[in-house]
């Protein structure tokens, strides 16, 4: 199950999710629907909507999918691949599919970007980190 979680791309996961609430008809027009209403002690009222919530839930994904482009192993190279496809899937979707042309699902893909640029650029770093601690450089 590890095994599987560190191969899978989880933007790819973030992806399915937003695709199936547009199938359900649930977004993009429910994006800037209120879930919730909370009162801050400064009076204001913090009202996240949907939208809200995916770029957080892009947000966690983020961190989670950047610890995983720490590490050096065979199974990062396939997780840096299925990053790029999903990637792909992400601009596809917001070029032609209407449930796609919205700023939430823009930053998603740009979370998604970000995603292949620094985990490349991470494992790079630490392969050659790698490589200078075992005396081959």
């Amino acid at each position: 199950m590890i095994r599987l979680v560190q191969v899978i791309p989880l933007f790819g996961i973030l992806l399915a999710i937003y695709w199936f609430c547009a199938q359900l008809g649930i977004f993009p027009r429910h994006l800037n629907d209120v879930l919730f209403a909370i009162p801050l002690p400064s009076t204001a009222i913090w009202k996240p909507t949907w939208g809200d919530v995916m770029v957080l839930l892009g947000i966690i994904v983020l961190y989670i999918e950047l610890l995983k482009a720490t590490r050096t192993s065979e199974t990062s190279i396939i997780d840096h691949l299925l990053s790029t496809f999903v990637l792909i899937f992400y601009l596809i979707a917001w070029l032609i599919y209407p449930w796609g042309g919205n700023s939430v699902f823009l930053i998603l893909a740009s979370m998604s970007f970000l995603d292949v640029i620094a985990g490349f650029t991470i494992t790079i770093s630490s392969a050659r980190r790698d490589l200078t601690i075992g005396g081959k450089m």
